[in-house]
């Protein structure tokens, strides 16, 4: 009861500033699937809806993201959770948001924070014991902007930036991640209904802090959207309105830069001159078993921005990303847009710090934009990493314009895709983008090549049916990336290697596809992941490198593969399926794709026993939508499911269909939706 009372007080405090919400005003139906459709007649009583539906689904993923925000993770997570605490103070984002939040975020746009972090305290206040830090407590809506905008930071390259540095290997700051995506819009020149078609594919962790979640959001204020975000995201990351759709995949331009300091004691060198660092100290804790342990770590500030120390050198950061507080805000503006140039309008905001963006809507119009905050750099100088010169020349402080921004407005083609490919490759041959900045992304790998290939097959109409192949493809290109890189181990000779003679034959006759029945496949996926073990760095990697893969690794790799699947599966002869899986609790699918494919299948061996590998990563949430004047038809499918409760039937509800290639169907109708709804309640 004490706890109760403690935990209303707090929450009580943070009730005072700002309009309250009536949970009464606030309608929340769930379908048959248990995806909330959430109506409040303002912006800001839907916001409320969508946190307290949310919560209800996974509320211990929203707290670890707002402690995050609160630096406050590592009380919870540890080692884990005390990394985004120590981020957040390394690059002033909780100071930004704190100095700039009553001045840079919109009167309209708090409303809607204030509004979701009532929801969030008000479901804290009626379920206590669900609460992971009650100290934490109450949340603020500046925790909302602390905590979208230091993950942003960290996605948009800070985080790569931070770990090269650490391993001594900066030259890798610009590998691809596991973290990529796919998207595809055509044009209805090119359709055979007429129609404009858009495919919306994220690949993130299916689980936890960063995987989507569904959701319909709707307001007599003009919010009416069905699409994905993240736990304690306040608006839609990527869907559909009722006139248009976007979809984002992530791009990897060089979006900051890292500085070599010649320092000694608390000075460094700058412009000839040796100059006082400025410092301040993070107050950390962090969990050790029962214990919590208080640390303090100085922090060091230079000209460049914040000072990162190991054992060999000092480097200074600098990423725009952690300057701009206004990301979700502009994820709001394309919420609630209703045509194409109100949806630019909304991305000349030029807050989100990465992301290309791939648009369709009613009126027929297709659009790719790399949207990026990228440093204006002057071409006269070297920007190779790390810089060293530190002059005062190397500090940027204005970033490429939008007009210079990589985009495609209805390529005569009538088709664009993204598959975290280089900005050159959008569209068909003759549709290219021709521009050009320094750190623009440059590389491409099988994704973009096998969407490439495919579209560019196409000589016609496009069929339904080519547009679902382009999407659930499961081959590397035999003439890309991949071919290039992993070409000795299909051209290893078994005279030379009669150990493992049988493993080369049935290598070479494996088609390069990931169906679950592929007998071959399994082989070919667990050479690949002990390739990517022995390199520690993600799949995709090993398809840029400058240099292809070597025979003798290559070799050593496939002896490792076989006697694996002999000591757990007797026999190379297995199917993909009954080594990859799809698993939640105690419900099992077979898993089709592999890693980079574009049926994105990103395993991690689950069961070392059996030799079961269960997917993590890879396609999650998917929507295959068209648009027209007569509507908009949108058909989505997630991994699992709606909620992260065992107990729900909403937990794996949704796993069938995913494993099938299948979708349900979504609807903006209101009245439908109340009619074939499984439950409706306020909050």
């Amino acid at each position: 009861m004490l706890r109760i009372v403690i935990l209303l007080l707090l929450i009580a405090q943070s009730v005072c500033c700002y309009a309250q919400i009536n949970p009464a005003n606030i309608t929340i139906a769930r379908d048959s699937f248990g995806v909330p459709h959430i109506y409040g007649h303002t912006d800001a009583e839907a916001a409320y809806g969508l946190a307290y539906a949310h919560c209800e689904d996974d509320f211990k993923s929203i707290q670890q993201n707002l402690l995050a925000a609160k630096g406050m993770l590592g009380e919870v997570l540890g080692k884990e959770g005390v990394l985004f605490d120590f981020g957040l103070q390394f690059f002033g984002i909780d100071t930004l948001v704190d100095n700039n939040y009553e001045r840079l975020i919109s009167a309209d746009f708090k409303k809607v924070l204030e509004g979701y972090i009532q929801g969030v305290n008000d479901f804290a206040a009626a379920h206590p014991d669900q609460v992971l830090l009650p100290k934490a407590l109450p949340f603020k809506p500046t925790d909302m902007v602390k905590g979208s905008t230091l993950t942003l930071t960290l996605f948009a390259g800070a985080g790569m930036a931070l770990k090269s540095i650490k391993d001594n290997h900066i030259e890798l700051l610009h590998q691809p991640n596991e973290i990529g995506s796919n998207s595809l819009a055509i044009a209805p020149s090119r359709t055979d209904d007429g129609k404009t078609w858009l495919l919306v594919n994220s690949h993130q962790p299916i689980e936890g802090r960063f995987a989507w979640y569904e959701a319909h959001i709707k307001s007599d204020e003009g919010w009416d959207v069905i699409g994905g975000l993240f736990p304690g995201g306040t608006t839609i990351f990527l869907g559909s309105n009722q006139k248009l759709g976007w979809a984002h995949t992530t791009n990897y331009h060089t979006f900051g830069d890292i500085y070599k300091l010649k320092h000694k004691g608390n000075k460094y060198r700058y412009d000839g001159k040796w100059k006082t660092f400025q410092t301040k100290k993070a107050h950390l804790k962090l969990k050790l078993g029962k214990l919590k342990i208080g640390i303090t770590k100085k922090i060091r500030t230079c000209e460049y921005g914040p000072v990162f120390q190991t054992k060999h050198g000092w480097y200074a950061i600098r990423y725009p990303g952690a300057m701009d507080l206004r990301a979700t805000e502009q994820w709001f503006r394309m919420n609630k847009a209703n045509n194409f140039r109100e949806f630019e309008n909304a991305l000349k905001m030029e807050a989100i710090p990465l992301f290309n963006i791939m648009y369709a809507d009613v009126d027929g119009t297709i659009f790719y934009q790399s949207g990026c905050q990228v440093p204006l750099r002057d071409s006269t100088l070297n920007w190779n990493l790390p810089i060293t010169a530190n002059t005062s020349n190397y500090k940027w402080n204005s970033l490429v314009p939008y007009n210079q921004k990589p985009s495609l407005l209805n390529p005569s083609c009538g088709y664009l895709f993204s598959c975290n490919q280089t900005q050159y490759s959008v569209s068909g041959k003759e549709c290219s983008w021709n521009g050009s900045f320094i750190g623009i992304q440059q590389f491409n790998y099988n994704r973009g090549e096998r969407f490439g290939e495919m579209l560019a097959a196409v000589k016609d109409k496009f069929t339904w049916t080519d547009f679902l192949n382009v999407k659930f493809d499961k081959s590397y290109s035999q003439k890309g990336s991949y071919a290039r890189n992993f070409k000795a181990a299909f051209q290893l000779d078994e005279h030379k290697y009669t150990d493992i003679a049988d493993a080369i034959k049935k290598l070479k006759q494996w088609n390069w596809t990931g169906d679950t029945e592929n007998k071959d496949a399994a082989l070919a996926m667990i050479m690949q992941e002990r390739l990517q073990k022995k390199w520690k760095v993600p799949f995709a990697f090993l398809m840029i490198k400058k240099e292809p893969l070597h025979e003798d690794e290559l070799a050593d790799a496939l002896r490792y593969t076989k006697k694996f699947m002999l000591k757990k599966y007797g026999t190379l002869d297995v199917k993909l399926g009954d080594v990859q899986r799809l698993i939640r609790g105690n419900v099992s699918f077979p898993a089709s794709g592999m890693r980079e494919v574009s049926r994105a299948a990103d395993p991690k061996l689950f069961d070392k026993t059996k030799g079961i590998w269960r997917i993590t990563n890879g396609d999650g949430y998917i929507q295959v939508n068209k648009y027209s004047h007569s509507g908009v038809e949108i058909n989505s499918v997630n991994a699992y499911g709606a909620s992260s409760h065992p107990d729900s039937k909403h937990y794996t509800d949704q796993m069938e269909l995913f494993s099938k290639e299948q979708f349900k169907t979504m609807t903006f109708n209101w009245d439908e939706i109340l009619k074939n709804a499984e439950k409706i309640y306020h909050p």
